[in-house]
Order: structure tokens, then sequence, then C-alpha cells
């Protein structure tokens, strides 16, 4: 996957599920859906001779589809389990899922593994991450008061009903952003 297509797509869109996932520990699925059509529109717009895929020859097409459509679906079900076991969330789950399908296949194994890192760094830091997403929050609500057109509802996170655990979805964009920064296989 050639690395500046797929910043110029994730950047935004992990920009987007941070800030979501940070304040309303919410990961929208309209996102992964828009996340999911773009990415299939590569193999298709090889197939027509443009696009980032387009110098590739049609068996190299296959594997690139063929590897992270497996690593995707190996990480869909493992997430599933989790979240049966109430150990993930199911925004959480997607967003793996998907990230695999924008990530070279080869580099699958060194996204699981830093997001995996980047998970732990969280976990060590959670005083210290609801600091950040305390003040964060109190941000976007001052935001919302002083333009209240925008309609900005109360984060989750300063509410009674506070959700517990690890904003995940910044662990999963770190292990993405590592990933296609400095890939094993370039």
């Amino acid at each position: 996957m050639p690395s500046t297509l797929a910043m110029l797509v994730l950047v935004p869109a992990l920009s987007w599920v941070i800030c979501s996932d940070l304040l309303y520990r919410r990961i929208h699925n309209t996102l992964i859906l828009t996340l999911i059509a773009l990415w299939l529109a590569l193999p298709l717009m090889a197939l027509l001779g443009q696009g980032p895929w387009a110098a590739l020859q049609q068996g190299q097409i296959v594997h690139e589809v063929s590897g992270s459509l497996t690593g995707a679906v190996l990480v869909l079900l493992v997430g599933y389990g989790l979240f049966s076991l109430g150990r993930v969330g199911a925004g959480d789950v997607k967003l793996m899922a998907v990230m695999c399908l924008w990530i070279d296949c080869d580099d699958l194994m060194a996204f699981l593994i830093v997001t995996a890192l980047a998970g732990g760094m969280l976990a060590l830091a959670l005083p210290a991450l609801t600091l950040v997403e305390n003040a964060c929050a109190q941000g976007w609500l001052k935001l919302g008061l002083r333009y209240p057109r925008l309609n900005i509802p109360v984060p989750t996170v300063l509410t009674a009903e506070r959700p517990q655990g690890i904003p995940y979805g910044l662990a999963i964009a770190s292990g993405a952003f590592y990933t296609l920064l400095f890939p094993i296989h370039s």
C-alpha cells in the first residue's frame, strides 16, 4: 500500500477516531464503512489501470487483497471473542479489522504488535490519560457553549456514566500511524 494515499485517507479518519474515542468512547460505523468503501476502490481502480496499485500485476493485487482480507477476518474473529467476553468494544474490533485492510499485508504483524504495545502504554498512563481526557472534554464543552448552533453533545467522559477502561482507538491509531510511517517491508 503506497503510504501517501493511505496517509491522505487515514490521517483525518484516525484523528477523528482519537477525538471521538477520547471524548465519547465511540467509533462511528459510518467512518468504518467509509474506510471499507475507499479500500475496496483500490483493487477496482487497479483493474482499470488507475490508482496507486495500477503498476501492480494481477497476481500482486490478488496477494495484497487476499493477505489483507485474511488478516482482517482473523482480527475480526478474535476481536469478536474478546468483545463477547467484555474485554474490548465493538468499535475497536471493527477499526482494527479495517486497519488490517489498509496496512500492507506484510506489515500486519508489526501493526498488531505496535498497537498492543501502545495499548499497554495507555494502561500504564491511565491516570494521566484521564487528566488529558477531562481537559479535552472541558475544552470541547466550552466550544459547544460558545457556539450553540454546532449542537455539540456533552462528552460522556464528563457525565455520571463515565466509561471505564482505555480508549483503545488511540492505541489502534498509534499502531496504524507507526506502521504506515515505518513499514518493515518497503
